[in-house]
């Protein structure tokens, strides 16, 4: 199954505006994996991209996201939950947390953080 994402990326040392970047994941039919395990995926295959993440048991919180317009934990929520024929799953950081130089914006995170 052939999953699309767009997902806000920002490098202050590169960039200069956020912008959304396009990614292709091919998912294994009839397995239902967490957004977690779909950004550790896309991540194998882009390095730069970066977020957050400690527990993946829904407890810590430190996976929060905007996901299709709705906040989240990547990994307690499935991709089913978001993946829409002939929709992208659009990923973008919780409101008011873009852009914390301090927690290490410089690495092209989703979050602006690692």
């Amino acid at each position: 199954m052939k999953l699309e994402f767009s997902i806000y990326r920002y490098n202050p040392d590169v960039d200069d505006a956020p912008h959304m970047q396009d990614y292709t994941l091919e998912a294994e039919e009839g397995r239902d994996m967490m957004l977690l395990d779909a950004l550790m995926q896309l991540k194998e295959k882009d390095p730069s991209l970066s977020f957050r993440r400690s527990c993946r048991e829904g407890v810590c919180g430190s996976d929060g996201l905007n996901m299709n317009g709705k906040n989240g934990l990547a990994c307690i929520t499935p991709i089913s939950a978001l993946n829409q024929p002939g929709k992208k799953i659009v990923i973008r950081p919780l409101p008011r947390f873009t852009g914390y130089p301090r927690f290490g914006c410089r690495h092209g995170a989703i979050l602006c953080t690692i």
